[in-house]
C-alpha cells in the first residue's frame, strides 16, 4: 500500500477518536492540558536595519568591497560551533532568533540559555522556536518565557504534555505528530547566521557527552542571512508555532525565572573552567569577526527553507529544499563528495546517482557505520542499498569511531578524546559548489519534515569542505567497502564463479586489515537483524 494512503487511513482514524480519547484521559491523566488556541500569538518580524548594528557597521567595508556577496565560514568542531554561538550572542544588540529541532536541558544547552538571558537582560529581544517531539522540559521554557525581552514558541505540539501519554497521539493521529521541524538556525542581529547541522546539547557540541558527534555548520554573514531571517519568520508566524504559556497549566511567575536561573548556573559549574579557558577563545572569535570579515570567505550563495505547512501537504511545491538538491546535483560534471549520517537514497535518488556516474561523475560518500549511527533503524534501511550502490560505481565509506587527534594543530581537535557518531549532512559538487543544512538524505527529509540548508558558489569554500570530506574517508576514520570475491575456502568448494561479498577495509592499530564480516557486537548484530524484518523498511522509512 502507498504510504500515503497508509497515512490518510490513519489520519481518518485519528479525527474521530480525537472526540473521544481526550475526554476520556483527561479525567485521570495527571498534568494533562489541551493547547489553548486563544493565547494570543502576535506576528514579528526581524529587525530591519542591522546595518546599524557594531556587527553590521563591522562588516560594512568588506560588503563594500563584494558587493552582492556573503561571508561563509565553516564550523566543523562542536566547541568551535558552541563558542560561535555564545560570542554572537555577546554582541548582539537587537535581535537574536533561534530554531532548532533539539534543545537539550543539559550543560551546552545551559551554556546557551545563559548567554541568551544575559543578551535579554541588555534589552536584546530574543525568539526561540522549538520542535516539540524532542523536547525535554516544559517547565524550564515556560520559565524562559517570563522574561519581558523573550518569547519562546513550540511547533506542532503534541495535544498531551506527559511524555508517555504522547504514546496514543502518536497512534491515533499518526499523521501530523510525525511530522517535525527539523530546521536549525541562530540568527544575531539580523546579520549572522549559524546554520547546520548540530541541535543544541553536550553531544553537538563535544561538552560531556556520551556520542560525540561529527557535523558541521556555517557561519554566515550579510546579505543572506536575510533570507534566513525570512525563512525564519515564517515559521514564528505560522499556525503551527504555539507559545509556551499555552502549554503549561498554571503561569508562571518571575520567582521561576530566578530559580531557572539558578538551575543553569549549576549546570554550567559543572564543566569544568569553561568561561576562564574559552572566554579567550570568545574574544578571539569577535576580534576576527570584527577584521572586516577578513576570516570569512566571501561569495554568493542561497538559503532554502521549505515551508511550515509541509507537515500538512507534502508535494513538489512544500520541498523546495529537495527540489534544489536535485537541481544542485543534476549540474554535477566531474565530481561529488558526499558526507551524510542517516542515508536512505530510495529508489529515485538511486537512479540519479546512476545517472550520475554513467555521465563518468564521480561519486564518493561517507555514512555511518553501524557503530557510530545513533539511528540503528536508518542504518538497516541503508544497508540495503549497499550492493546497488556499489554496483553503480560509488565509492562507498563507513563512518568509524577513531581517534580525534590526530590534527593536534587545529586547536578544536584537542577537546575530545574521540568521535562516537556521525551526524554530518554535507555535500560538495565540481570543487564548486557547497551545501550545508539539516537536511538528511533519506525520505524522512524528502517527504515528512521541514529542512533548511544553505547553497554556495565558491571553489575556496568547497575547497575546504571537500578536504574535511577526504580526512574523513582515511583508513584511520572510515572502512572502505568493496564488492570482492569471497577468498573462503567453503565459497571454493562450490565450484563455478566465485562469489562477491562485501568487504570493510581500513586500519587497526595503524595495520591495514580487511574484513570479510561486518565490524559489530553479536548484540548489535541481533539488533540489526530484528528491526531488518520490519515490513517495508527499505522505501518506507
Amino acid at each position: 500500500m502507498p504510504a500515503e494512503s497508509q497515512y490518510g487511513r490513519v489520519e481518518a482514524i485519528g479525527c474521530l477518536a480525537r472526540f473521544l480519547v481526550p475526554g476520556i484521559l483527561c479525567a485521570f491523566v495527571s498534568g494533562c492540558a489541551s493547547l489553548r488556541s486563544t493565547t494570543p500569538a502576535p506576528p514579528s518580524f526581524a529587525f530591519e536595519h542591522p546595518e546599524t548594528t557594531r556587527l553590521g557597521q563591522a562588516l560594512a567595508p568588506a560588503q563594500q568591497r563584494h558587493p552582492g556577496e556573503s561571508g561563509f565560514g565553516i564550523l566543523e568542531f562542536g566547541l568551535e560551533s558552541l563558542v560561535a554561538r555564545t560570542a554572537l550572542a555577546d554582541a548582539a544588540e537587537e535581535t537574536i532568533d533561534a530554531q532548532y529541532y533539539i534543545y537539550d536541558s543539559d550543560e551546552a544547552g545551559s551554556i546557551l540559555a545563559e548567554h541568551l538571558l544575559e543578551a535579554a537582560d541588555r534589552g536584546v529581544r530574543v525568539r526561540l522556536l522549538l520542535d516539540d517531539f524532542n523536547f525535554a522540559r516544559d517547565s524550564e521554557l515556560i520559565a524562559l518565557s517570563v522574561h519581558p525581552k523573550i518569547q519562546v514558541r513550540v511547533f506542532n505540539p503534541a495535544f498531551f504534555r506527559p511524555r508517555w501519554a504522547r504514546l496514543v497521539e502518536y497512534a491515533l493521529q499518526f499523521y501530523h505528530p510525525t511530522r517535525r521541524m527539523h530546521n536549525k538556525l541562530f540568527i544575531v542581529d539580523n546579520e549572522f547566521t549559524i546554520l547546520g547541522g548540530r541541535n543544541v546539547g553536550n553531544d553537538y557540541f563535544n561538552i560531556r557527552g556520551n556520542k560525540i558527534f561529527r557535523d558541521f555548520d556555517i557561519l554566515i554573514a550579510g546579505p543572506v542571512t536575510a533570507q534566513a531571517s525570512t525563512a525564519f519568520d515564517e515559521y514564528w508566524n505560522s499556525t503551527w508555532s504555539v507559545p509556551a504559556a499555552a502549554l503549561g497549566v498554571r503561569a508562571r511567575t518571575a520567582a521561576d525565572l530566578e530559580k531557572l536561573r539558578r538551575k543553569l548556573r549549576a549546570r554550567v559549574k559543572n564543566v569544568e573552567r569553561f568561561d576562564e579557558e574559552y572566554s579567550k577563545g570568545r574574544d578571539r572569535y569577535l576580534s576576527d569577526l570584527a577584521k572586516d570579515g577578513q576570516s570569512l570567505v566571501w561569495a554568493r550563495g542561497d538559503v532554502v527553507s521549505d515551508p511550515p505547512r509541509k507537515i500538512e501537504d507534502s508535494s513538489p511545491e512544500t520541498r523546495p529544499v529537495a527540489r534544489r538538491l536535485d537541481q544542485e546535483l543534476a549540474q554535477a560534471r566531474q565530481e561529488l563528495l558526499i558526507e551524510a549520517a542517516y542515508f536512505v537514497p530510495g529508489e529515485e535518488e538511486l537512479a540519479i546517482l546512476r545517472q550520475l556516474r554513467e555521465r563518468h561523475v564521480s561519486i564518493a560518500l561517507v555514512t555511518s557505520a553501524l557503530e557510530t549511527t545513533d539511528v540503528p533503524i536508518v542504518y538497516c534501511a541503508y544497508q540495503k542499498y549497499r550492493r546497488d550502490l556499489l554496483a553503480a560505481g560509488v565509492d562507498l565509506y563507513e563512518y568509524r569511531v577513531h581517534s580525534a587527534q590526530d590534527h593536534w594543530y587545529r586547536t578544536w581537535y584537542l577537546l575530545r578524546p574521540s568521535y562516537a557518531a556521525l551526524h554530518s549532512k554535507v555535500l560538495v559538487i565540481d570543487r564548486r559548489v557547497t551545501w550545508i543544512g539539516s537536511f538528511n538524505l533519506d525520505p524522512r527529509s524528502h517527504d515528512l519534515n521541514t529542512e533548511v540548508a544553505v547553497v554556495v558558489n565558491s571553489a575556496e569554500l568547497s575547497a575546504k569542505l571537500a578536504e574535511s570530506i577526504n580526512e574523513d574517508r582515511q583508513p584511520s576514520r572510515s572502512w572502505r567497502i568493496r564488492l570482492q570475491p569471497d577468498p573462503r575456502p567453503a565459497a571454493a568448494d562450490r565450484g563455478g564463479p566465485p562469489r562477491l561479498v562485501l568487504t570493510w577495509t581500513g586500519e587497526a592499530g595503524g595495520q591495514p586489515v580487511t574484513l570479510f564480516r561486518e565490524p559489530m557486537s553479536d548484540g548489535k548484530r541481533i539488533e540489526v537483524f530484528l528491526l531488518s524484518l520490519i515490513p517495508g523498511i527499505k522505501g518506507q522509512l
